[in-house]
């Protein structure tokens, strides 16, 4: 019994770090955006059948977003940046660029 406790803990314990190590990945990148685009309220917008996706902001052109979180799906990713505040998904691709940010 001890020893089935002791191996979820350590298997909760390897996910958990897994899912950070993740998390960590994701926020040292930056975005930028070179042309006009819209950032919804959820990253599930990026796939054309989602019908009830609502725009949260216009993401200022020219402007520098440390990412969040990026997810995902069939032929896009999904990327959450902040405005203002507020959260917001916009997807890679014309007007947006990806990249690293550098280590300081």
């Amino acid at each position: 019994m001890k020893s089935s406790i002791g191996v979820a803990v350590i298997v909760f314990l390897v996910t958990l770090g897994i899912w950070l190590s993740d998390i960590a990945e994701d926020r040292s990148m930056s975005v930028k955006v070179t042309e006009s685009v819209a950032a919804y309220d959820d990253w599930e917008c990026g796939n054309q059948y989602q019908l009830d996706c609502k725009v949260v902001f216009e993401a200022v052109i020219n402007q520098i977003y440390s990412v969040q979180r990026i997810r995902y799906g069939k032929d896009f990713m999904a990327i959450k940046v902040t405005q203002a505040g507020i959260s917001g998904w916009i997807y890679a691709g014309k007007g947006v660029q990806v990249s690293a940010e550098p280590n300081t």
